[in-house]
């Protein structure tokens, strides 16, 4: 029988929704991107700090000289942990204030600016217990301190301009600065403001401070972010419960801001579902992904779209949240699935390539991440505690995990969609026996390649025997590699598991001839062994 020559060739993205037949993309894989069309394992990760108080729920980043003031804040505590440049640990400071109500419901917004008065930046915390109840209207007060400094935040307030009186302000939803201003919002569509630059300014009333509020809905709002405000002046986006609102700034004259419902029928997954990339601001929802790029539209996707939304553990979703490795053109959704009680997967849509995949999440998951800025180093917070505590990794560094300089490997796979019989276009009823494969990767650490498929749709998956791809071939023979396998409905999954392993995939080509079985049921491959 002639052999037949292929490249193995596919569209980029993971596709989890619909059936394996029916996909012309990848059907499985695991801590894999793309790039430029073809796969390539994600990079490693290393601990910068092993003794977390508790589990991770927000991170913030700020840059000064060559340190980096990362604060952590989580359910028992805010902790200041300052790493260099290139990801190492330099110093940790709990900055807790004493009086934080702490609990494995509390949920964080954290955001920094400049103080006119203190003139200095100030970090800015609120915590609320709304993990699990996004609708929470439980009020807090919100704290501040010099981002740069190592002692205990205080609770922030304001004077009444009538009296000169202090009011400490609870809120239920959170805070966002907005370029000069500092706003919080809460139940009931309230939205207050800062005068310029001067965040315990916050909601107070008259007078040509700046400062100011609104109802800006009539639903609670659980979060807020920047928006481009072009010679208007500064903007924001707020998001209720049910509405994405606009806020545009009018001058102290009119107000301060004004308020414009931009979709009246959204909706949101958590407080920390928001992500910005390049000027658009994607979210996930409570059953769909979506965008605003002046308008509120959907980020379709038809890749994992089904996995993502049907296997959410609803008791838990306040807990995802939205991260992004700008590096690779990546937003990541990171929910807890399939029962997990923490973010255990995350969708991931790469908007270079304009597709879609997953990996699931290490380490029994992640609580928090923030991208990489001032550091090549994103950060994210992990959910297992260990001897000491819970751990701040550095990500998108080296191929393995490095726990206090100490490397594991880290697995990689991905299994490509279905190459023979039915899977072919047009479909043929015999199967494909695989003979030799050419591998082309840039690759550190040996990979196998597995043949694996069934006998039919209907039918389980039978894998072969893995063939070890050398990243250093020895001989001439070493230089291919040969099967002994063949399926009716074949797939290929690659994998490393190996210290230092990498791999980053090119045009490989198979060399193949037809089966001469049919269709059959039953548990094996239609063919089996050569």
């Amino acid at each position: 029988m002639a052999e037949d020559h292929k490249e193995l060739k596919f569209p980029p993205g993971i596709q989890r929704d619909g059936t394996a037949l029916d996909s012309d993309v990848c059907i499985d894989g695991l801590w894999t991107r793309f790039k430029n069309g073809r796969p390539r394992k994600m990079p490693g990760y290393k601990n910068v700090y092993s003794s977390l108080s508790g589990k991770p729920r927000r991170v913030h980043m700020f840059y000064q000289n060559s340190k980096i003031y990362v604060h952590v804040g989580t359910g028992a505590s805010l902790e200041q942990i300052i790493m260099d440049r290139n990801g190492n640990f330099l110093e940790h400071h709990d900055r807790t204030p004493d009086v934080f109500a702490s609990g494995p419901e509390s949920g964080w917004t954290l955001d920094a600016m400049f103080d006119s008065t203190s003139k200095v930046t100030q970090i800015i915390a609120h915590s609320s217990p709304d993990i699990s109840l996004n609708a929470s209207d439980v009020g807090t007060i919100p704290f501040i301190g010099d981002v740069t400094k190592s002692d205990k935040l205080k609770p922030i307030h304001y004077s009444y301009q009538d009296d000169g009186s202090y009011y400490l302000p609870k809120i239920s939803g959170g805070i966002a600065c907005i370029k000069s201003f500092l706003f919080d919002f809460d139940s009931n569509g309230y939205v207050g403001w800062s005068a310029p630059n001067l965040p315990e300014t916050l909601g107070l009333q008259g007078g040509s401070s700046g400062a100011g509020s609104a109802r800006a809905s009539a639903q609670k709002i659980i979060a807020g972010m920047p928006v481009r405000g072009g010679s208007a002046g500064p903007a924001a986006l707020f998001w209720s419960l049910s509405e994405l609102i606009l806020a545009q700034f009018i001058g102290t004259a009119s107000g301060g801001f004004s308020f414009n419902t931009v979709s009246p029928s959204s909706s949101i997954l958590s407080p920390q579902s928001v992500i910005e990339y390049n000027s658009l601001y994607f979210w996930a929802g409570v059953d769909q992904f979506m965008v605003y790029n002046g308008t509120v539209v959907e980020a379709v996707n038809n890749f994992n779209a089904d996995w993502f939304f049907d296997n959410i553990n609803w008791d838990a979703a306040g807990k995802s949240f939205a991260y992004k490795v700008p590096r690779f053109g990546e937003i990541w959704f990171c929910a807890p699935l399939f029962g997990a009680t923490e973010p255990s997967h995350a969708a991931i849509f790469n908007v270079r390539e304009n597709c879609w995949y997953d990996t699931e999440l290490p380490e029994g998951g992640r609580g928090a991440g923030y991208f990489a800025q001032g550091t090549h180093y994103p950060v994210m917070g992990g959910v297992e505690k260990g001897d000491t505590g819970y751990t701040l990794w550095a990500h998108e560094c080296g191929f393995d995990k490095l726990v206090d300089g100490k490397p594991e490997p880290i697995r990689a796979y991905y299994t490509t969609p279905v190459i023979s019989g039915p899977g072919l276009d047009p479909p043929a009823d015999e199967g494909m026996s695989i003979g030799q494969m050419e591998p082309d990767f840039i690759q550190s650490g040996d990979m196998t390649a597995t043949v694996t498929g069934p006998a039919n749709a209907k039918a389980d998956p039978v894998d072969g025997t893995p063939s070890v791809i050398k990243a250093i071939p020895k001989t001439p023979a070493e230089q291919l590699i040969g099967f002994k396998d063949a399926r009716r409905l074949a797939s290929i999954r690659f994998e490393s598991n190996t210290l230092g392993g990498n791999f980053v995939a090119g045009k490989t080509i198979l060399h193949t001839t037809r089966g001469d079985a049919h269709r059959t049921g039953g548990a094996a491959p239609a063919i089996g062994k050569k």
